[in-house]
């Protein structure tokens, strides 16, 4: 298989997904009550997603057993796909090769490479995406599988939380066309091994090793300068948690926590950015390192007396900082998460809720953070329907723009099915399509008893 400039956003996807999982140190959004109302769920998802949410909840819980089974995917694209898209189909080592190759002419002093238009036209295409690609560029790539259990004031579950990430690193002073070869009968000056392609003119320069090295696009990719770099977590948060409600002259007060077993598959190697797609998997497959961690959650909820309808929250995530290792014996970190939110009952078929990240949360893009505040209406007028929708917006960066959510489900008591999705109004482009720059879509079982 011939080697790439790059890896397309499909390659790399596909690549991702079947690497199993790779998470990230943000605040993930996942349960079908929370992810279609602007992620908020810390005062609102009484039930099998509590023990993730907020452990407190558990102690309200409306149901004696709740099970939800669910699944999906989540997608963050930063100025990348456009520029694997464009250069999917460009074969760098076949172009540089052809300059190596070609039979130049002696015009007057000059050396005329005499290279095909198409040569021409693509060298300047290489060029001008690398020079245009962004500083912050990525893609993220997050399935979730999980199944949530509450039994009275306890919960139990499997929360798979997954984050993938590709983003490409370019050396921009290293660009230039230099290859080695040896020009007969040409001026003196080009006794040296290197030669440099100057692509608007078509001509031939003599060049150095010293210039080869500092400036040239080969060197770059053979040297680790210009590169992909692949970075991913897949950990499972395996809970024992429980909520205890406290009954005051103020109001109830419930406190709750959770004990975590953490499984997971890290993923950390540099590849060459023109590594054949073939080829991602294996690469991969030598960068995973299997570790196990453990984390602790603590959550609060207090309802005033005065006003019972309404609830706020404080959840305190992985406040011991588990850690994985790779096997570039790096660690990868789930940095402490802080986050509240709050939900009002304004009838018995009608909840609103808001959450916000107090916390500025890192992710496995260099220098992207997450911190999120969104909300949203969840109406229920009878046992087996329910129709939300809500927004949402990280503060810290702008380029998931504002999203929108929505989602609803139907069913009898014991079997529910319930679809949720996340929709960024900024949009990319992939392969002629409009994608959004955020996205999720999950779908779940739940039943109640």
């Amino acid at each position: 298989m011939k080697k790439r400039i790059c890896l397309s956003g499909a390659c790399i996807i596909g690549v991702l997904l079947l690497a199993t999982s790779i998470p990230a140190a943000e605040f993930q959004p996942i349960g079908f009550n929370a992810l279609s109302m602007g992620g908020a769920g810390v005062a609102s998802s009484i039930g099998s997603f509590a023990p993730y949410y907020n452990p407190a909840l558990l102690a309200d819980h409306k149901n004696t057993v709740e099970i939800s089974i669910s699944g999906g995917v989540g997608i963050r694209e930063i100025n990348l796909v456009d520029t694997l898209d464009t250069l999917s189909d460009i074969d760098v080592e076949d172009t540089i090769d052809r300059v190596k190759n070609t039979t130049p002419s002696i015009e007057g002093g000059n050396v005329k490479g005499n290279i095909d238009p198409a040569v021409r036209e693509n060298i300047k295409t290489i060029k001008s995406e690398l020079i245009n690609l962004s500083d912050q560029n990525g893609l993220q790539i997050c399935p979730a599988t999980s199944v949530g259990i509450q039994v009275l004031s306890f919960g139990f579950g499997f929360f798979g939380i997954s984050e993938g990430t590709a983003h490409g690193v370019i050396d921009k002073t290293r660009l230039d066309i230099i290859v080695e070869k040896t020009i007969g009968g040409a001026p003196p000056e080009f006794s040296t091994a290197y030669v440099k392609y100057d692509v608007d003119t078509d001509l031939f320069t003599p060049a150095t090793l010293a210039q080869y090295q500092q400036s040239s696009l080969q060197y770059a990719m053979d040297e680790g300068y210009t590169y992909v770099q692949l970075t991913g977590l897949s950990y499972a948060e395996i809970p024992i948690s429980y909520g205890y409600r406290f009954d005051t002259s103020m109001g109830t007060f419930n406190v709750g926590g959770s004990l975590k077993i953490m499984p997971a598959y890290t993923y950390d190697k540099e590849v060459k950015i023109d590594t054949a797609s073939g080829d991602i998997q294996s690469e991969l497959n030598d960068a995973k390192e299997t570790d196990t961690s453990f984390g602790i959650d603590l959550g609060f909820l207090y309802r005033p007396t005065s006003l019972q309808s309404l609830a706020v929250g404080l959840v305190m995530k992985n406040i011991n900082t588990p850690k994985f290792d790779t096997t570039t014996n790096r660690e990868l970190e789930v940095k402490p998460q802080v986050r509240a939110g709050v939900a009002y009952d304004l009838s018995s078929s009608l909840t609103l809720a808001l959450d916000m990240d107090l916390t500025k949360n890192a992710t496995f893009l260099p220098d992207y953070d997450s911190q999120f505040i969104g909300g949203g209406v969840n109406y229920h007028p009878f046992n087996w329907l329910s129709v939300r929708g809500g927004l949402m917006q990280n503060i810290q960066e702008s380029n998931d723009g504002t999203v929108l959510t929505g989602g609803f489900g139907f069913g009898i008591k014991w079997l529910q099915v319930d679809l949720a999705g996340q929709y960024s109004l900024k949009q990319g482009e992939f392969d002629g399509n409009t994608i959004p720059r955020y996205g999720r879509v999950q779908m779940s079982l739940v039943s109640k008893w």
